[in-house]
């Protein structure tokens, strides 16, 4: 019955629709029309009047009225109509002005509906710059999803596109040694230009003792653990967190033997120290720091098999391309990506629980995210990875902005505009009352002027930042809290925890100091890494990345690695009576 007045109500509004556009009024005057509903989101009323225009005798605009449609059919997720639409206007008409547009719509809805083979020939009659880039999008996202089998015909018929054969190489590259189709694969790099990296992922083999590479700029002749102030204090708190980790360790009968070799900073001694016999038995490098000796060692991982595990940068540039290396870190696409994944896997959740033709869940359905970015590149990729998951699974992206630096208040201001409480009739109500906000910005600056054009409309919405926030001086605790703001905090860990106390305490007592966060970025990096040598063996690359379940740090909560080779756990966390908690706590399956 709810779905009959459902029906009934949109052939109503539909009829109202034509009779409020009225019989009257001119073709333009139809269309235009049609176009505000349209754009309102009011698909099939707007739909409903191109049909009627269409019939109208001595018709001019039907090419535009049918890419109309396309467009409606297209945003309603109707991808096949939205086909035979734009198939309408390349029979009709021919030479129509805008045949670039209808080519690009098209591939997208065939793409969309999964037949990238016939999408690639509407994408190839597209020569416009403008759409280049979203067309290298749509054809990589897809290609990435299709199997060896689907990929090589595709790169067969269509030899010119290197997406395809890029996505395919890479596909290769992941198989086990034993089954690569190596010719397919050096004709690949030879087409692309590139050179092939070799990749050894060795098999695991598990040990009672691990022999672990600390490879660190130390520039000291000792690391007996002693020493309260060296030239780079950083890099030995890291060596410190490691030895306590090892002792933690030995007493949950995990035994390493911890090596150290100092790099120096100097690549030709770093190329020495790889070569020394005594890294044939190492199991885990921890290692290096510095961009000018990570390439060493990451070719070395590559063709030894020994995986490397860098405790402190969120680079992506470290585990690009190199499957053996690892962050204990997360980076900047990863925190992107988590939160519109689980943004709009939230949403779906909530729709689940509400009839298919509730008017709330119709109403919810509508949720729209709002981000801003500031200038760096970190910023940047946050923002871009955070659209990219939410579209991906139907999200809507209502504003996706640059900060502006030279009026930014008053930008973001009439940005967040739908956010704002409206009065209609004595009553205080939201537009956009169940929208999101990414705000992925960290200068404080910028920050500080985009939350308060935000808070200064009164908004309900939920607010998501970056950690760096954390560091404002000018954003008190006390407004974080009470304006209710969600900070991804991918590194946090309740300092108030028995196994936080009890550390600063040990450590205290071995090195008469307070720990520095580089202390615990050494510690937590030997830690999980000793568990995970513990599961999985020395060949835990493969493993690890294809097990789901999340692992227990000691003072962090939980690491996961699952098809990653950065942290893909992390926290959001609220002030809550002025301390810190964690909104998103970890569900184990099972402890070490």
């Amino acid at each position: 019955m709810k779905r009959l007045y459902t029906v009934l109500f949109c052939l109503i509004f539909s009829f109202q629709a034509w009779s409020q556009d009225g019989p009257g009024k001119t073709e333009a005057e139809h269309y235009a029309y049609a176009k505000k509903l349209i754009d309102q989101g009011n698909y099939q009323p707007g739909k409903t009047i191109l049909e009627k225009m269409m019939t109208m005798k001595n018709a001019s605009l039907q090419p535009y009225a049918l890419m109309l449609m396309a467009h409606a059919n297209y945003e309603e997720k109707n991808y096949t109509e939205t086909v035979k639409n734009l198939e309408k206007i390349e029979t009709s008409y021919p030479n129509w002005e805008n045949k670039e547009e209808v080519n690009y719509l098209k591939g997208c809805a065939l793409v969309k509906s999964g037949n990238l083979d016939q999408a690639l020939v509407s994408f190839n009659n597209v020569k416009s710059e403008k759409y280049q880039d979203y067309i290298k999008t749509f054809t990589t996202q897809k290609a990435s999803d299709l199997t060896i089998d689907e990929l090589k015909p595709l790169s067969e018929k269509y030899n010119d596109n290197e997406i395809l054969k890029l996505a395919l190489l890479e596909k290769l590259q992941d198989q086990p040694e034993d089954q690569v189709d190596k010719a397919l694969l050096e004709q690949l790099a030879t087409d692309l230009g590139i050179s092939i990296e070799k990749h050894v992922i060795r098999k695991t083999q598990h040990k009672d003792v691990y022999n672990i590479a600390v490879v660190l700029p130390f520039f000291i002749e000792t690391t007996d653990g002693t020493a309260l102030r060296v030239k780079n204090e950083f890099v030995y708190n890291i060596y410190q967190g490691i030895l306590i980790a090892k002792d933690y360790l030995d007493k949950r009968d995990i035994r390493l033997n911890i090596q150290t070799f100092d790099t120096k900073r100097d690549s030709a001694h770093v190329r020495e120290v790889l070569n020394q016999e005594d890294f044939k038995n190492i199991d885990l490098i921890i290692g290096p720091l510095y961009a000018d000796m990570i390439p060493v060692v990451q070719k070395f991982s590559s063709e030894s098999g020994i995986p490397m595990v860098n405790p402190i940068s969120k680079n992506d540039m470290i585990i690009e391309g190199y499957p053996n290396s690892f962050l204990t870190s997360t980076t900047s696409k990863t925190i992107g990506k988590y939160l519109g994944t689980k943004l709009r896997k939230d949403e779906l959740a909530n729709l689940e629980l509400l009839p298919e033709e509730d008017s709330i869940r119709i109403k919810a359905d509508t949720v729209e995210a709002y981000v801003i970015f500031g200038h760096s590149t970190k910023e940047k990729e946050m923002a871009k990875s955070f659209k990219e998951a939410y579209e991906k699974e139907g999200g809507k992206i209502a504003v996706f902005q640059e900060y502006d630096p030279v009026d930014g208040f008053n930008v973001a201001q009439e940005l967040f505009d739908p956010l704002a409480f409206v009065d209609l009739d004595s009553i205080q109500y939201v537009r956009d009352s169940t929208a999101h906000v990414f705000i992925s910005v960290t200068n404080e600056v910028a920050a500080l002027s985009t939350v308060s054009a935000l808070l200064s409309l009164g908004t309900v919405a939920d607010v998501y930042v970056p950690e760096e926030w954390l560091k404002f001086k000018q954003l008190s605790y006390a407004q974080m809290e009470s304006a209710g703001i969600n900070i991804l905090f991918p590194g946090w860990y309740n300092d108030d925890t028995y196994n936080a106390k009890l550390f600063v305490k040990k450590y205290h007592e071995q090195f008469n100091n307070q720990p520095s966060d580089f202390v615990f970025k050494g510690f937590e990096t030997m830690f999980t890494f000793g568990n995970i040598l513990k599961e999985y063996g020395n060949g835990f690359v493969n493993p690890l990345k294809q097990n789901e379940k999340l692992m227990k740090g000691y003072m962090q909560e939980a690491f996961n690695y699952y098809e990653s080779q950065d942290n893909q756990y992390i926290p959001i966390i609220q002030f809550i009576d002025g301390d810190l908690k964690n909104m998103t706590p970890p569900q184990f399956e099972q402890d070490y």
